[in-house]
């Protein structure tokens, strides 16, 4: 079986038409990021200008998902815009110039055509190799005149490292984790991912992760312990973090001390955190404090936790004033 995804109108026969858009030619209607395929099912992959419409953090799923599905060395082809090429041609151009370029890095103001993320070569290969793929071939061409594209052709590499990228990101989206909804909130996401992927079995550094997202990390030790009779001490005390709702309650201990400053703010979820793991580790009840604050970030970072307070004081402050 062989995927086109992102078709749009660009129909090909000998392949399974895949597109998130009703109005497409597709097959079959599916998200990008998130394939409803068995695991090795699918011998190639291609991707005509779609990831620059996925944005930064959805592409990272969907090479995962595209990693997943493909068999042992099955090929994924991605086409993209070439950035650099076409800063290069809005830096030289005229007025015509220029605004022809711009129109290829954001894309079309048609509903669903505006282009989320252009990737540098660079940065592409980067998340390519990351996913499990092995980069056969990079080349650039012209997609249209004065619209410079980016090819790059790969092979899927067997390996511990990707399959695990694979299983969990998969398993985050089917527990609705990873909702690409406030930037800060996925960035976060990825430095939890991104750790667990660290860890490599090493159940204490897998379980610090519980204090940017405790639902992730108990995920990865679903993942990695689905085999064992019983969860490990590590894994009980994720779980129970996850019920306690241990980041609204970092939330709401990080607003109640942010009169004293942010530092402050940071210090006092700090060590409301270590009091909560221990009694998560030793089986106790949640030490007594603040209840979980409603629409709290679901990934407890410095840079979430900042964006939340601030949009929820501009939010207070609206509600308390006469609109005229």
């Amino acid at each position: 079986m062989k995927l086109n995804i992102g078709c749009g109108y660009n129909y090909l026969d000998g392949y399974v038409n895949l597109d998130s858009n009703v109005e497409s030619a597709a097959d079959r209607l599916m998200s990008a990021h998130r394939l409803a395929f068995k695991d090795g099912s699918v011998s190639e992959i291609i991707a005509l200008q779609l990831v620059e419409h996925l944005g930064f953090f959805k592409t990272k799923y969907f090479l995962s998902e595209c990693w997943r599905v493909l068999a042992p060395g099955g090929k994924l082809r991605l086409e993209t815009p070439h950035i650099e090429k076409t800063l290069k041609l809005f830096l030289a151009g005229d007025c015509k110039a220029r605004e022809a370029a711009l129109g290829w890095i954001y894309g079309s103001e048609t509903p669903g055509m505006n282009h989320l993320y252009c990737f540098p070569e660079d940065l592409l290969a980067e998340l390519l190799e990351e996913a499990g793929f092995f980069i056969q071939k990079n080349e650039d061409f012209d997609f249209q005149p004065g619209r410079p594209a980016l090819r790059m052709e790969a092979l899927k590499k067997e390996g511990e490292r990707p399959a695990f990228n694979a299983a969990l990101r998969r398993r985050l989206l089917d527990r609705g984790l990873a909702d690409f909804g406030p930037e800060e909130e996925s960035a976060g996401l990825e430095l939890v991912i991104s750790r667990l992927s660290e860890a490599a079995g090493d159940a204490g550094r897998a379980l610090e992760q519980a204090l940017y997202s405790a639902p992730a990390a108990l995920e990865y030790f679903l993942l990695t312990e689905e085999n064992e009779e019983r969860p490990s001490t590590q894994a009980a005390a994720c779980a129970r973090l996850a019920e306690w709702q241990v980041q609204g309650r970092l939330a709401a201990e990080f607003e109640s001390a942010h009169k004293n400053g942010e530092t402050a703010a940071f210090e006092s979820a700090r060590s409301l955190w270590g009091s909560i793991l221990s009694a998560a580790l030793s089986a106790g009840a949640p030490p007594p404090g603040l209840p979980p604050v409603q629409g709290a970030p679901k990934v407890f970072t410095p840079l979430s936790a900042r964006a939340w307070l601030a949009k929820k004081r501009g939010l207070n402050l609206r509600s308390g004033r006469e609109i005229l």
